[in-house]
């Protein structure tokens, strides 16, 4: 059995071109079901999709002690969605908007995060 769940990344950036925060206000938390730990929550993906322009996104897992990893993920408007498998201890998931250039100002491009769980 399948679980989906889907939402819109905040318009603005929250990351700037050097990696800095610009501000969180521009970012998504979102608290999540812990993957592989057997009952209805199975394995876990997340993965993210654009249109219109690419859009670079910085997105931070956290396993209930500590941010693990910290990716960037380059969506393009033409391309498949991008993500990954969410590993097993992932409680949260921080994302947000990057700029690719100090000339990006493309902060409000229509880009969506869709979060799956796989159960056998």
């Amino acid at each position: 059995m399948q679980a989906f769940q889907t939402g819109e990344i905040p318009h603005g950036f929250a990351i700037d071109e050097n990696g800095g925060l610009i501000h969180y206000r521009y970012a998504i938390v979102l608290a999540v079901p812990m993957a592989n730990q057997g009952g209805w929550a199975g394995d876990g993906y997340i993965s993210f999709g654009s249109d219109w322009a690419d859009v670079r996104l910085r997105v931070a897992v956290h396993n209930g002690s500590t941010w693990t990893s910290v990716k960037n993920y380059d969506l393009t408007a033409g391309g498949n969605r991008v993500g990954d498998q969410l590993p097993a201890s992932t409680q949260k998931i921080s994302i947000g908007r990057v700029k690719r250039s100090s000339g990006d100002r493309a902060d409000n491009i229509p880009a969506s995060w869709l979060l799956q769980y796989q159960t056998t």
